[in-house]
């Protein structure tokens, strides 16, 4: 199956969103002074991150490429 590359983009680019505000939440909670493993919001940005990247890797897309993406936001 062909992904239109106007999708493909659309996928990537939600995957790294997603990613980017995971980590994002993790650095606000340690700042806080906290560990972000006990806190749910960083928990529910990970499950949006998860899905996000498995969405992407079913179109072709690596989990190195959405990572690499994120990097960048």
């Amino acid at each position: 199956m062909s992904v239109p590359t106007w999708l493909a983009s659309r996928v990537l680019a939600d995957a790294a969103i997603a990613t980017a505000n995971a980590r994002q939440a993790a650095t606000e909670i340690h700042d806080q002074g906290r560990d972000h493993y006990d806190d749910l919001t960083w928990r529910a940005a990970v499950v949006k991150a998860h899905r996000a990247t498995d969405k992407a890797e079913e179109i072709g897309i690596s989990p190195q490429g959405v990572l690499d993406a994120s990097k960048a936001r």
